[in-house]
């Protein structure tokens, strides 16, 4: 059994408690939660929360609200969000679903196959919108894998052609991170060389990057450059931006210029999204940094207790921001009711002991060591 000063030790010194109230300081004039956690991608804003914090920033801003979805706090917000990933324009959604198919929709144009991988939200969660709503052929390539190669986007291209019947691809979807695969990134080397090669024969790409700042905070790799091989890009405001709904989609002003009346023509044309603008960007700014201090205390973390026999960490291969732990003799929902009573919520286990853990930014409200200290402390 590993004693306390073992597990300082091994969680290091560099995150300790000061350095997350240093982080959490940030947010004046809004109450400071306390509860850690250690599930999902946000921080979890409550309804007090959120009300307090949009007080705030509506006394200390002048706002201007928008008109369904056009002009005033959007309109700034868009192009706050296009000059972020280097994009010439940006566009509002309501949600990551209707990006992902527009994007496509535009990008495919007459040539209505287009690519995805085949553990794609957009081929498996959104009951063949972008078959039935916008006539678009999916092929799924990379049956279990987070990536698919340039070889296999050539053999789909050469049997197009050989085809009795003309059907070019006309655009090509990648997802990254992939949810299906519990965080898992696109071999970004290989995604590079598909894109290269989809620009060279004038197919469209997107990128479903609805977690792309989250796989930043692990790679060092911007959103810009992220998003520059790309000619679209989606990204999610709500998953880890805390605003409860929308995403963006960015891509040039050819195809986007007129996109707000697709959007309208598919229903998905708000009233007033301005609240939802100036709560996201007020957590999108600084994020990225605020996120890679959270994922060094995870990983002291998981240093730390994985040196302790009552508990397995497994990694997610090429992962980011979840990760398995398995836990040894004691009773999964009275460890997690323990953990509960210290403000740190962990999410449910499954049948085999084992819980999925997940760093987001309340993770800067602990240190590495006194997370590891709880952790040892709630083990029957």
């Amino acid at each position: 059994m590993l004693t306390r000063r073992d597990l300082i030790q091994a969680a290091g010194a560099a995150t300790t408690l000061g350095v997350s109230t240093a982080v959490s300081a940030q947010y004046n004039n809004t109450p400071i939660p306390t509860s850690i956690r250690l599930t999902g991608d946000g921080i979890g804003i409550q309804p007090q929360e959120f009300s307090a914090l949009l007080h705030s920033l509506c006394e200390t801003n002048e706002i201007e609200p928008d008109n369904y979805l056009l002009g005033g706090e959007i309109a700034e917000f868009e192009q706050y969000c296009a000059d972020l990933l280097g994009k010439e324009m940006a566009v509002f959604m309501p949600s990551g679903t209707l990006a992902n198919q527009l994007a496509l929709r535009q990008l495919a144009g007459e040539k209505r196959r287009v690519i995805v991988p085949a553990l794609s939200h957009v081929y498996n969660d959104i009951g063949d919108a972008s078959q039935n709503l916008s006539n678009l052929t999916l092929i799924p390539l990379a049956q279990d894998r987070a990536t698919f190669t340039l070889e296999e986007v050539q053999a789909v291209i050469d049997r197009t052609a050989g085809g009795r019947v003309t059907a070019e691809i006309g655009a090509i979807l990648i997802e990254s991170p992939v949810r299906r695969l519990s965080g898992e990134m696109a071999d970004w080397e290989e995604t590079k060389r598909i894109t290269d090669f989809a620009r060279e024969n004038g197919i469209g790409t997107h990128l479903d990057g609805a977690r792309m700042f989250i796989a930043s905070a692990y790679t060092g790799i911007s959103p810009a450059e992220y998003a520059e091989p790309f000619d679209m890009v989606y990204f999610s405001l709500w998953k880890y931006f805390n605003c409860g709904i929308g995403a963006i989609l960015a891509g040039n002003k050819t195809d986007l210029e007129n996109m707000y009346h697709t959007r309208r023509m598919f229903g998905g044309n708000l009233y007033a999204g301005w609240s939802a603008a100036l709560v996201a960007r007020h957590y999108m700014e600084g994020f990225v940094d605020r996120l890679t201090a959270a994922v060094a205390i995870s990983e002291d973390f998981y240093t730390a207790i994985n040196q302790h026999p009552a508990f397995n960490v497994t990694r997610i291969p090429n992962g980011t921001n979840l990760a398995r732990v398995t836990l040894a003799g004691t009773d999964g929902e009275e460890f997690r009711e323990r953990l509960a009573e210290q403000e740190i919520i962990l999410g449910q286990p499954n049948a085999d002991n084992r819980f999925t853990l997940g760093v987001n930014e309340t993770w800067n409200r602990i240190g590495a060591s006194e997370l590891a200290l709880a952790f040892t402390n709630a083990i029957s």
